[in-house]
């Protein structure tokens, strides 16, 4: 009987050792190598619904994509013009 309360004291003591000598991976926040690759999440409204909304995740240089990819496309639909001989804008 005296030699499982030694091993259990011996045991407890080992554990304690290796959980202080281990660092706490849980409690320091992961950060990204390049600031391109933060996770950003942005809450909008469903159209026609005052309280619906919905969350979308993407990460900093998805988003700046995106926001490109919409100027380019609004660039775009405003040099259009109706006269076939007008100069297009750059």
């Amino acid at each position: 009987m005296n030699r499982f309360f030694v091993l259990a004291a011996i045991g407890l003591a080992a554990t304690g050792a290796v959980a202080a000598a281990a660092p706490r991976l849980a409690d320091t926040p992961q950060r990204a190598a390049d600031p391109g690759n933060k996770v950003v999440c942005k809450t909008f409204t469903r159209i026609g619904s005052l309280a619906d909304r919905y969350r979308t995740c993407k990460t900093a240089a998805e988003w700046q994509r995106e926001r490109d990819n919409l100027r380019d496309l609004d660039k775009a639909y405003s040099c259009r013009q109706s006269d076939d001989a007008a100069v297009p804008c750059k």
